[in-house]
């Protein structure tokens, strides 16, 4: 999913992936545009780091015009992935990410002074790879963070 924070310059647009075995962000990316494009560098950051078999994945989103765009679909069924979204006006279908957005936001983000684009692009990396894949406890993992759950099982 894609979220927006308000830096000094305008909006700045997070895009992850998240593994919703582990719950751990495999794939991040920012821009100044919210677009297929942005989706794409994504999806190719997840790809290289995980290097995945594309006919066991299924990829889960909303029906923003980003993941509808025929590149964004196109890239996906190259790879054979199956491709799943949201029912149309339902955030509920996409919880996991909301309530990822909702906890960088509440958790870091809004506790940090307006920033420019590339602090935003830092201050994101810090939080998913420093903070919320490797030490931020989850409920639903036993209470252990998504890296340790992937150690673990």
């Amino acid at each position: 999913d894609i979220t927006q924070v308000r830096c000094r310059e305008g909006w700045q647009y997070l895009c992850v992936i998240l593994d919703l075995y582990s719950r751990k962000v495999v794939g991040w990316a920012t821009s100044r545009v919210n677009s297929a494009d942005l989706v794409i560098r994504t999806l190719k950051k997840t790809w290289d780091a995980r290097k995945p078999d594309g006919s066991r994945l299924l990829f889960h989103s909303d029906q923003g015009s980003q993941y509808r765009a025929k590149e964004t679909i196109s890239w996906l069924n190259n790879r054979q992935v199956t491709i799943s979204m949201s029912r149309k006006g339902n955030c509920w279908d996409n919880a996991c990410s909301e309530s990822f957005f909702a906890q960088y936001k509440k958790e870091w983000m809004n506790n940090l002074n307006e920033l420019s684009r590339s602090e935003m692009t830092v201050q994101s990396r810090f939080y998913i790879e420093n903070y919320y894949n490797s030490v931020r406890m989850h409920g639903t993992l036993g209470n252990v963070s998504p890296m340790q759950y992937e150690l673990m099982n």
